[in-house]
């Protein structure tokens, strides 16, 4: 008899830590953001994720997405417009809660920060480009040896043309905007920038005196994916989110809109 009641106390402790692994194994899951308001930090300009029209308005490619996740999530989102760099510290330090700006996944960050799934991966908008004058004739990497090279702080663009100084001779600038490395550019300060492709090819229609072409060598990028502080409990919840909209052909309508429209 005592065997049995030990072994029927034994169940119960079991089944009631079964109980109890589930609730915590799922709480991630279904994290309920119904009603919540989440900062999410944004980095405008940097098209055509995200852009600022005349009356102050945030819109773009990752505004679209967050504001279709609250949609269909059941939050409100309070969006921060920072510097890049500026915007990656702020969830890192508890400030904010997401950032949606077109960041990519590296080692580095995933070390401090968590990330969602990858929601946009294309290598022919993401791969690294190169911008500068049409009326240098640059064509290559190999015609910028000795440069000077503009990047936005933060960025993987950074990582890239730092890894590849030495070898080229390269001397790096970092600047809070393209905007501002692009007008360099115009003036003769900077010989060339480094950025994704998409965000290339609106500047060119923007500023028709530059080029572009595919830098060609370094670390490209790995996708973009939403950052979340580290140990998140939004993460799981977002993922699911993210999957269900790419199952549903939501996420391809978005793409479409801000990268496929001619």
């Amino acid at each position: 008899m005592k065997k049995l009641l030990t072994v029927a106390v034994a169940g119960l402790v079991l089944a009631g830590l079964a109980g109890c692994g589930s609730k915590e194994s799922g709480s991630k899951d279904s994290v309920d953001l119904k009603g919540k308001t989440l900062v999410v930090t944004t980095a405008a300009p940097y098209e055509p994720y995200e852009t600022m029209t005349e009356d102050g308005k945030l819109v773009g490619f990752d505004i679209d997405l967050g504001n279709a996740l609250a949609e269909k999530m059941g939050f409100t989102i309070e969006w921060q417009n920072l510097e890049f760099d500026a915007a990656l510290l702020a969830v890192q330090s508890g400030q904010a809660d997401m950032v949606m700006a077109g960041v990519s996944p590296t080692e580095e960050r995933l070390k401090v920060l968590d990330f969602s799934e990858i929601y946009y991966q294309d290598e022919a908008d993401t791969a690294n480009t190169v911008i500068t004058l049409k009326d240098k004739g640059y064509t290559s990497i190999d015609d910028l040896k000795g440069k000077t090279v503009g990047v936005q702080n933060g960025t993987i663009q950074q990582e890239a043309v730092e890894g590849i100084a030495e070898e080229y001779g390269l001397t790096v600038e970092t600047r809070k905007e393209y905007a501002d490395i692009a007008q360099e550019i115009l003036n003769g300060n900077i010989d060339f920038m480094v950025c994704e492709k998409a965000m290339a090819e609106g500047l060119k229609e923007t500023y028709k005196q530059l080029d572009s072409f595919l830098l060609g060598v370094g670390e490209g990028s790995e996708g973009n994916a939403i950052g979340f502080k580290k140990g998140s409990e939004y993460k799981a919840a977002f993922d699911k989110a993210i999957q269900e909209m790419k199952d549903s052909g939501e996420m391809q309508k978005l793409i479409d809109k801000w990268f496929k429209a001619e």
